[in-house]
């Protein structure tokens, strides 16, 4: 498989909370060495009337930019991906299903954004959860977030002072609340996964000192969602941005933290003598069934099921296991960073019936 690795969610000078140009997000995100690039301004599409969907080629690497929305009212923020027109709605609604059912009207599709974001307190930075769990007819949810994830860790003075110091090693991972919601509703519906960095580059004082959170340059040399596709990208942008759209659409991907390892060379297939399967798809067992995951170096494996550990490997590079019972299967894997195990990969799942 052909792995392509992207940053989803983050805002440009477009919205009314960022300041950053998008050409100069973009130099960044091809500094960075990704492959795609989705922008998701609050309420806007300006990006496709400024620069325009396709290639920027202009810089290191050739990035492809991608043009959603985050529909954000107090509640219940949804990244929207493949729209035609901007949806805007009142502050105040909290009623998620209309624009879901509009973003799908349009022919696109949508992701429930930091699902459970509490905030941070300590320097006044408000929670935006989502609250309406009735909903229907989304394909997925964030569920690992740059901007959450980091703020989680401000619990006192001193943990601030020292996850401003040294950020990447205050992301403790997904929240446990966030997986296990996960877990949940993918035992009832294909409900899949990405990551997210809701990057705004802030400018704030702690204790005296301006820092910026987080400089784009480094935002994006974390939390990355990676595609997998059977061939390799054309370059040509409109056929291009179908398939990366579609595998995420999929679930045909996995979230990771790209900072000090990298990902590439994760697999996670299961099969038997006649058919095979790859993270968000379906495979119904005739007759012996195996799963196999590899890391390109070695690390913690973990196999989920239904939402329970079933099995770990430590300081493997590959997890086999036999399946024997349906079930919806995912994979965790961890790497060894400072002294400590660090989150690194989360599969979408597998389907086994």
């Amino acid at each position: 498989m052909f792995d392509y690795a992207g940053s989803i969610h983050f805002h440009s000078d477009a919205s009314y909370d960022a300041r950053v140009p998008l050409d100069d997000i973009l130099k960044d995100a091809s500094g960075a060495g990704l492959d795609f690039a989705i922008v998701t301004d609050h309420f806007r599409l300006d990006a496709q009337q400024s620069r325009g969907r396709g290639y920027v080629d202009t810089f290191q690497k050739p990035v492809l930019l991608i043009i959603g929305e985050e529909i954000s009212p107090r509640y219940n923020h949804y990244l929207a991906l493949g729209l035609k027109n901007p949806i805007v709605t009142w502050k105040g609604d909290t009623h998620a299903q209309h624009y879901i059912d509009e973003v799908a009207a349009q022919g696109g599709f949508g992701f429930i954004s930091h699902p459970d974001h509490d905030g941070a307190p300590l320097i006044g930075s408000r929670a935006y959860p989502w609250i309406d769990w009735t909903v229907r007819g989304y394909s997925g949810l964030g569920i690992w977030d740059l901007a959450s994830d980091w703020a989680s860790s401000l619990t006192s003075v001193w943990q601030t002072f020292l996850s401003c110091w040294r950020p990447a090693l205050a992301l403790k991972g997904p929240n446990p609340k966030t997986l296990a919601r996960w877990d949940a509703l993918t035992l009832n519906e294909h409900c899949v996964a990405i990551g997210e960095i809701d990057n705004h580059a802030h400018t704030r004082s702690f204790f005296g000192i301006k820092r910026v959170i987080f400089p784009f340059n480094f935002a994006f040399r974390t939390i990355r969602t990676h595609i997998l596709v059977e061939k390799p990208l054309t370059l040509s942008a409109p056929d291009d941005e179908k398939i990366i759209l579609s595998a995420i659409k999929k679930g045909q991907s996995y979230v990771s933290l790209d900072l000090w390892k990298d990902p590439r060379g994760f697999s996670f297939t299961i099969f038997d003598n006649q058919n095979h399967s790859l993270p968000g798809g379906e495979l119904t067992r005739r007759g012996a069934t195996l799963l196999e995951a590899k890391l390109p170096s070695d690390g913690k494996l973990r196999l989920i099921r239904d939402g329970r550990l079933v099995k770990e490997e430590v300081r493997r590079t590959a997890l086999q296991w036999d399946v024997d019972l349906p079930g919806v299967y995912r994979i965790e894997a961890h790497q060894h960073i400072a002294g400590r195990w660090r989150p690194w990969i989360y599969s979408n799942p597998i389907w086994v019936k």
